[in-house]
């Protein structure tokens, strides 16, 4: 029994340390993105909660879909490729190359 007021087990590493991941959780994550996913070509992906999007190469193409939160959709062909774009994507169709979905930090 602990004559202290804690009854913690010790601590060596038991969840005391940064690099268990708890640093991002308790302070945030360095950065304006933390997460992200590729929609690769020739298939759609469901981004809801995500907040910013790229167009890899040959992505820019017109048949390449972005479908915003709140009901507007975007050809490719109006993005420049390889530029983060704060917009949040519902969902993305891809038809010429790789798509970057990027969760924003808030």
């Amino acid at each position: 029994m602990s004559a202290g007021g804690t009854q913690h087990s010790g601590w060596g590493n038991a969840g005391h340390n940064e690099l268990t991941g708890s640093y991002g959780r308790r302070l945030g994550y360095n950065g304006k993105y933390y997460g992200a996913k590729v929609v690769a070509t020739t298939t759609t992906g469901s981004f809801e909660g995500y907040g910013a999007f790229m167009l890899g190469a040959s992505s820019d193409s017109a048949t390449t879909k972005i479908f915003v939160a709140g009901g507007a959709t975007i050809a490719g062909s109006e993005f420049a490729v390889e530029k983060i774009y704060d917009i949040a994507p519902e969902k993305v169709q891809s038809t010429g190359g790789n798509i970057y979905v990027f969760k924003r930090q808030q």
